[in-house]
């Protein structure tokens, strides 16, 4: 549903009477953010828009393919291009304004912000507010809004909505694909493009690095004494022992899934200063896992949730493995 009433007719009568669309993103995005994002940019390109768009971290390389990547601008504060008039700032796939570049709200009573999201813990900080809890993808919305326009829909943007969709339902295995998410595929891959090629993109070309990060992370690997959950863990260390990329530790938490009798999935990953640690949980149907990364103000979907934990990884491991069994014990 749209969680505050504004439409998306009304977004588009506001941003395309804009000259400049600064698109953002949250931290490390995935490709659902990263694919509405280009798609957003290739539909603003091809209708004359000036573009920028980023984030706080760099494009996984695993997105390479997708179009106008290398125009993405890593950014810890809104660019004084912002700031000019006649600019909408446009916030994809992001839950609160913590989670991306800095300094936005502050330009909230001068500037058209737009929030476009899926996540149901969204804080509805633009001006205006599109969340629609039932996509399974932003990158649905975005095929949404740009319908709705009745504009030319670019190839390019069906590229990153494509991206989008895929990422975000497990290529349609996850509880969140719905008929629409297939439909929308059909409808996007009736222009040509070539889901094998995009498949091998991103599953395809992980790094030896990155196989032996995930291996370590198997090993390590235990469960809850019930056999509900499994959890596991990746010090910074790990990272720079192997010369392994932060990207190639994305899907381990899905895999940990996997493990027979688990309905709950944890992976710790260590930050750069070794004072913070990184928590993504997963969930199988019927179980949430956003109660527990809310917690420690995290958040995100039932299925799909992460939050971070201001502590060293033994006590941070010890932590989340207490509160994980206590959690699973009333599952």
């Amino acid at each position: 549903m749209n969680g505050n009433g504004d439409s998306l007719k009304e977004i588009l009568n506001a941003i395309l009477t804009k000259k400049t669309w600064a698109i953002f993103v949250h931290e490390r995005p995935d490709g659902d953010a990263i694919g509405s994002g280009s798609a957003f940019y290739s539909w603003g390109v091809a209708l004359g828009k000036r573009c920028i768009w980023g984030g706080t971290h760099p494009v996984p390389k695993a997105y390479g393919y997708l179009p106008f990547v290398e125009e993405y601008q890593v950014m810890n504060f809104v660019p004084d291009v912002v700031r000019e008039p006649d600019t909408a700032i446009i916030v994809l796939d992001t839950s609160n304004l913590e989670r991306t570049v800095q300094g936005i709200l502050d330009l909230y009573d001068s500037t058209l912000i737009v929030n476009i999201d899926h996540h149901m813990d969204n804080q509805r900080f633009g001006r205006l507010n599109y969340i629609d809890t039932s996509s399974s993808a932003t990158a649905e919305i975005i095929w949404d809004l740009l319908n709705e326009s009745k504009l030319p829909i670019p190839k390019d943007a069906r590229i990153g909505i494509y991206t989008g969709i895929i990422t975000d339902t497990g290529h349609f295995t996850y509880s969140n694909t719905t008929p629409k998410s297939h439909l929308i595929a059909q409808d996007v891959l009736s222009s040509g493009i070539n889901p094998e090629q995009i498949f091998r993109y991103i599953y395809a070309s992980r790094r030896l690095e990155g196989l032996k990060l995930w291996g370590l992370a198997f090993m390590r690997a235990f469960s809850t004494p019930d056999g509900k959950a499994v959890v596991s863990w990746l010090k910074k260390e790990d990272f720079e022992k192997l010369d392994a990329d932060p990207y190639d530790s994305e899907g381990i938490v899905n895999q940990l899934l996997y493990v027979k009798g688990v309905i709950i999935s944890a992976l710790m990953t260590e930050g750069e200063d070794g004072e913070e640690v990184r928590v993504s949980f997963r969930a199988v149907t019927g179980v949430s896992v956003r109660e527990l990364a809310q917690k420690w103000d995290g958040g995100g979907h039932p299925q799909a949730a992460a939050c971070k934990i201001y502590l060293p990884m033994e006590k941070a491991l010890d932590v989340v493995s207490k509160s994980i069994e206590e959690y699973v014990k009333n599952v």
